[in-house]
């Protein structure tokens, strides 16, 4: 019988280097160079795919926050695509597809470190109570999640304190009208959360929802009826949870779009156009100032997000040449200054990608995964 091969026949990741001080050096380079490096060797592709990458990029605070864009592709298999956004780069960069068709319209997406969770969604016109994950610290891997209780489709749903939470969405007749999981837990299951049934309350309780985010330990959530919901954790995740009122200013915000909280500030879309900042200390929105930027006539279609402490704004531009894809702008905002003369803000970069992907593909979410 002929021996194995000993491991000085295995090739070293670099030549004449110890793979231990291999590993160190190829974790310092940027991920959207990763699966570029996976054709120099099987050896590399394995510690590139391999969780021990994102482990060693932890430990040396290498990893970044990476925007991702979840696309629904108009294409004879209306696919989803996750596509990748980094500055500096004019060509767009797509992550693996789900392995189950993704229920597209009226699903949500929340992110935690290293993993994107799709939800629910329309699925042949019915809700889904499907749940995808993608985990970026395997190099892209997808798997299937817990099942919702209730199907849900045009939800709201943010992650916060360790738990997915999602709010509506559901047929009329269901019980649960919201529910949370801890994606982490050795045995993941959506846990019920009373839905605010008495009082005033009542009135804001709708199956459609616009969109939702987090704010100082709360979650606001905008209903179809112009309504905002709030539910606090309190001082902790048990009976201090709670349906509480919001304050006059923000039952008057206008969700045409997406929200933002950025460094504790709430933006939003406004139907003028514009992005306005909400000032808790006075209870009114404000407009931000200082930036130059002709925003789509459809607000509904802009999207913000918290990019590492920068306000991130997204809309997609018809492309000048025919049959050709749609072009992504995407630019960061530093707001410079929140006082008694208004809100201010710069524009730090301005840039435009190919979607790459049919004409008329919308953009359903905007989301920051760490890895």
């Amino acid at each position: 019988m002929e021996d194995p091969p000993s491991n000085s026949l295995i090739p070293d990741l670099i030549p004449d280097l110890p793979d231990e001080i291999s590993h160190l050096i190829i974790a310092r380079v940027p991920p959207i160079y990763h699966r570029t490096l996976c054709h120099v060797s099987r050896s590399w592709r394995s510690f590139l795919l391999g969780r021990l990458l994102f482990t060693l990029r932890s430990s040396l605070h290498y990893t970044e926050p990476t925007l991702c864009l979840h696309v629904m592709s108009h294409s004879k298999t209306d696919s989803s695509r996750i596509m990748i956004l980094n500055r500096g780069h004019s060509r767009s960069q797509f992550l693996p597809s789900p392995p189950l068709p993704t229920a597209l319209p009226g699903s949500a997406c929340v992110t935690a470190g290293p993993f994107l969770f799709t939800i629910g969604g329309s699925r042949s016109g019915s809700p889904s109570n499907v749940v995808q994950i993608l985990d970026m610290s395997v190099g892209g891997q997808w798997s299937l999640g817990p099942r919702m209780s209730t199907a849900r489709k045009n939800m709201a749903a943010c992650f916060l304190d360790g738990r997915i939470y999602v709010i509506g969405g559901c047929i009329h007749s269901s019980d649960v009208w919201a529910e949370s999981l801890n994606p982490f837990d050795r045995n993941p299951q959506w846990v019920p959360i009373d839905s605010p049934m008495d009082g005033p309350m009542h009135l804001q309780r709708s199956n459609f929802m616009y969109d939702s985010v987090v704010v100082s330990g709360q979650i606001l959530a905008k209903t179809f009826n112009q309504d905002v919901v709030a539910y606090s954790l309190g001082e902790n995740t048990g009976s201090c949870s709670a349906w509480v009122s919001v304050p006059e200013g923000l039952k008057l915000l206008r969700w045409i779009g997406t929200c933002a909280v950025v460094n504790g500030i709430l933006y939003s879309v406004y139907d003028s156009c514009t992005i306005k900042a909400y000032d808790a200390v006075t209870d009114k929105w404000c407009p931000v100032r200082g930036i130059d930027i002709n925003l789509p006539k459809f607000p509904t279609s802009v999207k913000l997000v918290n990019f590492h402490g920068v306000l991130c704004v997204i809309w997609l531009q018809s492309s000048i040449e025919n049959n050709k894809s749609d072009l992504v702008n995407w630019l960061g905002i530093r707001v410079t200054d929140f006082g008694s003369k208004g809100v201010h803000g710069s524009i730090l970069w301005w840039e435009i990608v190919a979607l790459g992907v049919p004409c008329g593909s919308p953009i359903l979410h905007s989301v920051v995964v760490e890895f």
